[in-house]
C-alpha cells in the first residue's frame, strides 16, 4: 500500500518500525547475483530487470566473476501503510552498517499483494540480518524511553523562548538523548543529553525566527502522566543564569507503535 502523508521524521520511522514488525521476512540461504540472460529466465530466478541491452536474472550465485549478494524477502500484512518503508530501510543501513543495498519488487494479489526482495552484500549479510532482527523489536520497551517520540508544549515561563507552537522531535539510543525542535519564536533547536531512569541532563541551542543564537542548560524529569502520554518536567538555566520551567507533553501514549 502507497499513500501519501505528511509526518515529522521520528513518526515516518516509528510507523515503518511497526509495518516491520508485521511483515513477514525470509532471509534466502546462500548467495546471489545478476546474470545476463537470453530467453528465458533460468531455473532459480527470483527477478528478471530489462535495460536498453537485454535482460538481467537475479540468481543463485555459481563460481566466477561479479559481486554476490544476500537476499530478504519481505512480504508485507494487508492494509498497512508501507510507504517509505525502502528508503528508510536503506537509509538505516547504510548509517549503521555502511552498505549500500538494492530492492527489487513486485505484486501478488494472491498472497496480499506488494513484496520486494531486500538485496546487500553478502560479507555484511549476517550483520543486515541481526540489524533487521533489532528494528522488529518493540519501540519503547522503557516506558520513559524518548526515543521516536514527539512532544508539544504544554505550559512555558516567562523567561522561555519555546511556546505552545513549538515541537520537539527526540530519539534516544543506550541512554544518550537527542531533539531537534522548531516552531513558534525557535528558528531551530537541538538538545544533547544523558538519561538516567526519570532524570535526563542536556546541553541545547537555538536560534530565534530573526537568527539570534542562545545557549543553555536543561535538566528534565520525566513524568508517567496518568492520562497516558509521557511529561517532560524541564528546569532550564540559559547561560546568562536566567531560570525557568517547560513542560512538553508527548504527542503519542507512551508505549504505542
Amino acid at each position: 500500500m502507497v499513500s501519501i502523508s505528511r509526518e515529522r521524521p521520528v513518526e515516518s520511522e516509528r510507523r515503518l518500525r511497526a509495518v516491520l514488525r508485521t511483515t513477514h521476512l525470509a532471509h534466502l540461504p546462500g548467495a546471489w547475483c545478476f546474470r545476463r540472460i537470453t530467453g528465458e529466465p533460468p531455473e532459480g530466478a527470483v527477478a528478471t530487470v530489462r535495460d536498453a541491452d537485454g535482460w538481467c536474472a537475479l540468481v543463485p550465485a555459481a563460481d566466477g566473476p561479479g559481486e554476490r549478494f544476500g537476499l530478504t524477502m519481505s512480504t508485507f500484512a494487508a492494509g498497512v501503510d508501507n510507504s517509505g518503508y525502502v528508503g528508510w530501510l536503506a537509509t538505516v543501513v547504510k548509517q549503521r552498517l555502511g552498505s549500500g543495498v538494492f530492492v527489487v519488487c513486485g505484486d501478488n494479489p494472491r498472497r496480499v499483494g506488494i513484496f520486494d526482495y531486500l538485496g546487500y552484500p553478502l560479507e555484511v549479510a549476517d550483520a543486515v540480518r541481526a540489524l533487521i532482527a533489532d528494528l522488529r523489536l518493540p519501540v519503547g520497551r522503557d516506558p520513559l524511553d524518548l526515543d521516536l517520540h514527539v512532544f508539544e508544549v504544554e505550559h512555558t515561563s516567562a523567561a522561555s523562548a519555546i511556546s505552545r507552537g513549538t515541537v520537539f522531535e527526540f530519539r534516544e539510543h543506550a541512554g544518550e538523548v537527542e531533539a531537534g525542535y522548531a516552531g513558534g519564536g525557535v528558528g531551530r533547536g537541538s538538545l544533547l543529553g544523558s538519561r538516567d531512569h526519570d532524570r535526563v541532563s542536556t546541553v541545547y541551542a537555538q536560534v530565534d525566527v530573526e537568527g539570534r543564537p542562545r545557549t543553555g542548560t536543561a535538566v528534565m524529569r520525566i513524568e508517567d502522566a496518568a492520562d497516558g502520554h509521557l511529561r517532560l518536567i524541564e528546569d532550564y538555566t540559559w547561560s546568562d543564569g536566567t531560570t525557568g520551567r517547560n513542560v512538553p507533553r508527548s504527542r503519542r501514549l507512551r508505549g504505542t507503535a
